[in-house]
Parts: C-alpha cells; structure tokens; sequence
C-alpha cells in the first residue's frame, strides 16, 4: 500500500487488489491480457499497476499518449506497449525509439509514423484501428479498406510491421445489445479486410473490460483490462476489488 502524508488528508493504494483482479480476468479467458494503465492507472499510479499486472499475468500494457508510455519506458519496464489516441502531429519517432507499439486510425496517421520510421530507422509495429461503434478514435469502416491496403504495402516493403487489429465496442456494458453485433460484424470485416491482401496480424483484439465479461465471441487473441484492473466493472457483473481509499480527519 502506498498513501500521502498521515498527518492530513490520506489516499491510500492497495496494489494487491490489481494483482487479484489480474488473476481474476487471465482465469476468464483463453486471450492474453493486456492491462490499460491509462490516466496514471486510473489513479492507482501507472507503474505501480504495470508491475503488478505483469507479474499477476498479464503480457501486453496498453496506454493512450505516447508520453504515458514513455513514462512506463522510463520506470524501467520494457513488456510491450501499445499507445493510442494520438494526433497524427504526435511525437511517433520517440514512440519508435522505445519500441512502442502504436495504434493507426487513419491514412493521416500512417504517413506520419512511417516518416518517423525513416527518422528513426525503425520498423514500427502497428495495430491498425477500426471504429466499431465506440466512436472514439478508430477508423470509419468506409476508409479502412484505403486503409487497410496502405499498411499492407508499407509491411510488403518492410517498412512497417502489421502485427494487429483493434476496435472498441460501444454498449458492451448491455451485452444484448445490437450495436454489439454491429460493432462485431465491423471487426471481422476489417479483418477479413487486412487478410484479403495476405497479412495475417497475430494480435486482435476487441474487447475490453465488460466485453471480456459478458461477451466471451469477441475475445479473439486478446482482450484489453483497465477498469477492471482498479475494480471498476461497467457490465455489474462481476465481484472485482477496489483498491483505494481515501481517509481524512473530521474538523
């Protein structure tokens, strides 16, 4: 546990709850888990959840910016990160110099990391992103297969790494939902998409924590933890521990 000074106000972490909800979803599914430690690990402290989460199970961190990875960097973990939610103006050559993975919603996006490849002369791994109803970032699936057919050429001609495939479901929270099947249909058709033109990518992934809790079909090769790690569950079906408390003194 870790806490602000005693003497006030006190916000204390308990990491053993991350690791216990680690261990809660690796057992839930067959897909490797990648633990989101976006927004300072939802509070938690992101290095702090990072370890913990590597050492409970999981094998990939996720992050939004590229400085949260570059902090991760910094702490001294080296398991793979994915960055996402970037503009295309993002800093992507120091992304690439850590070995960061970076998620690619748009052509615009495309063309600045692989100029940053150039930069850096290194082959960026990409995990390209589809919008499947979530609305936040991702491709429209109108401009994917421009998309789509852009990163193939760019892996063809070794500039470039196609190792995933990435959406968000927007309503996995109601899992009987039909914008879940929309957003699933989505998917496998981007898929399908990058497959048409020979590049089979080895991480896919959907879901994140309510998906991996109420929707088992969309867990592919790999399934995206960050609420549940701070023992948020969105979908209310699952027991999952938090882990800060906050203690102050009566005036």
């Amino acid at each position: 546990m870790t806490g602000r000074a005693a003497s006030g106000p006190e916000l204390v972490v308990d990491v053993d709850a991350v690791a216990r909800n680690t261990r809660f979803f690796v057992a839930r599914t067959e897909a490797d888990v990648m633990a989101v430690v976006k927004a300072d690990g939802f509070g938690y402290g992101a290095a702090a959840v990072a370890t913990a989460a590597l050492a409970n199970g999981a094998r990939a961190l996720g992050v939004t910016t590229i400085d949260e990875a570059l902090a991760l960097r910094a702490a001294g973990i080296r398991a793979p990160i994915l960055t996402w939610l970037n503009p295309p103006q993002a800093d992507f050559a120091r992304a690439l110099a850590e070995g960061i993975d970076v998620a690619i919603p748009s052509t615009a996006h495309l063309d600045a990391v692989l100029r940053a490849a150039q930069v850096t002369r290194q082959s960026p791994r990409l995990h390209l992103h589809v919008d499947c109803g979530m609305a936040r970032d991702g491709c429209e699936p109108g401009a994917w297969a421009a998309l789509a057919a852009r990163a193939v050429r760019a892996h063809r001609a070794g500039r470039a790494q196609v190792v995933g495939v990435m959406g968000h479901l927007g309503c996995a929270d109601r899992p009987g939902d039909p914008c879940n099947a929309l957003g699933s249909a989505r998917f496998a058709a981007a898929v399908a998409e990058v497959r048409r033109h020979g590049v089979d990518p080895r991480q896919l992934h959907l879901a994140a924590t309510a998906a991996t809790l109420t929707l088992p079909m969309t867990h592919h090769t790999l399934v995206r933890i960050g609420a549940g790690l701070a023992g948020i569950d969105p979908s209310g079906t699952a027991s999952l521990r938090g882990g800060l408390t906050l203690r102050a003194p009566l005036v």
